[in-house]
């Protein structure tokens, strides 16, 4: 099954006697009993990037978007009625925030924020903000809890856009305490066991679209998605599996397997995409010291995030990142050597202007020249 006999990695739960339900690699292999995708590809064995032009786009399109679906699983087949309600409504400066929910599969209703500005006029666009990292989940972006700069869905609104937030799947009011960290994904593994946790935020983000479709004061050709950490690869891989999102922007999101050395955050530290962790074989891995920590066996991994950004192509991309963040501590090398993939194959679509980055010192944040930035981009291509 394996190139290399794997080495048992320390998971989450070791240690843990609580009972509850706490994510671990072991526990989602018991559940599914799944096994090392059985896949070869140009990127299989290379310590480096693949080049996005070797081929046709469409034929290479085709092959990335096959093998990101053996690791992120097939959604539902079936879109159920959306039965959106609001619960209330609330006038704040500028804009009405009203909390809803909305299904996103049969007799599972996802919390949200519906934030519409004042004195709306026509068709107007929309821009959906899912959160970090944060267990304040959607209140974040909304401006009620957390971090004022990440207040995302709260400033785009007084800019007159209308915006969206929705708390992920083991985040905000979809997370018990008791649980612990990603403990809810236990269950979702049981329910869906061929799917990945990745895939199914992706889904439900793509029913928010659905939903922001549904308003007549929305123009439909003009959703897009901005997000900082989690919010930021939710939004990129959004853009590769849900054609409708006409714009994307992530803050500090963006990382590669191999530069960042391993795909444990992916696998272990988070629920995400578990299948990624048949593809680790350092002993020494753990989750107190993962970050940037080579591994050789991540070589082997089938495709790499650059392949999953020009998925979006060649519609606009904007890539916030930090030179000394500490929880990506190579998103600067590997934003630069994907964007030296990704600037040929959207100059090649065509759309050389609609692929762009900015680089800076501040930790893992979105200190105000980056949200000046990030936000004028939604400005250029939504309402340029």
């Amino acid at each position: 099954m394996n190139r290399r006999t794997l080495l048992a990695v320390p998971s989450l739960a070791a240690g843990l006697t609580t009972g509850y339900p706490v994510w671990s690699w072991d526990r989602w292999r018991e559940i599914t009993a799944a096994r090392r995708p059985d896949l070869t590809t140009r990127q299989t064995g290379s310590p480096f990037l693949t080049s996005l032009v070797d081929l046709p786009w469409p034929e290479r399109r085709r092959v990335i978007f096959r093998t990101l679906q053996q690791f992120l699983g097939k959604p539902p087949g079936a879109r159920p009625p959306l039965e959106a309600r609001v619960i209330e409504s609330v006038k704040a400066a500028g804009y009405t925030r009203k909390k809803l929910v909305y299904q996103t599969e049969p007799g599972e209703f996802v919390p949200a924020y519906l934030l519409v500005p004042d004195g709306l006029r026509g068709k107007t666009p929309a821009v959906i903000c899912p959160h970090q990292t944060t267990q304040d989940g959607m209140r974040e972006p909304a401006g009620l809890a957390g971090n004022p700069r990440l207040f995302m869905a709260h400033e785009l609104a007084r800019r007159g856009y209308v915006t969206f937030t929705y708390d992920a799947l083991c985040f905000g009011e979809r997370h018990q305490p008791a649980t612990g960290h990603y403990g809810e994904s236990i269950a979702f593994y049981r329910r869906c066991p061929e799917w990945s946790v990745m895939g199914k935020m992706a889904w439900d983000l793509s029913r928010a679209i659905d939903f922001l479709q549904t308003l007549d004061f929305v123009d439909q050709h003009k959703i897009a998605s901005i997000g900082h950490s989690h919010g930021g690869y939710t939004t990129w891989f959004s853009m590769a599996l849900e054609p409708r999102l006409a714009c994307g922007v992530s803050s500090c999101g963006f990382d590669t397997f191999r530069y960042d050395g391993n795909a444990y955050r992916w696998s272990h530290a988070t629920a995400l995409v578990p299948r990624l962790g048949f593809y680790l074989s350092s002993r020494y891995i753990s989750l107190k010291s993962f970050a940037g920590m080579p591994d050789s066996e991540t070589v082997q991994i089938p495709f790499d995030l650059h392949e999953v950004l020009a998925l979006a192509a060649p519609r606009p991309l904007f890539l916030a990142v930090s030179d000394d963040d500490q929880v990506f501590p190579n998103a600067g090398w590997s934003a630069r050597r994907s964007l030296a993939c990704l600037e040929p194959l959207y100059g090649k679509l065509g759309a050389a202007d609609k692929i762009e980055s900015y680089y800076f010192l501040g930790g893992h944040g979105f200190p105000p020249e980056s949200a000046r930035r990030c936000y004028g981009w939604l400005d250029r291509w939504l309402r340029g």
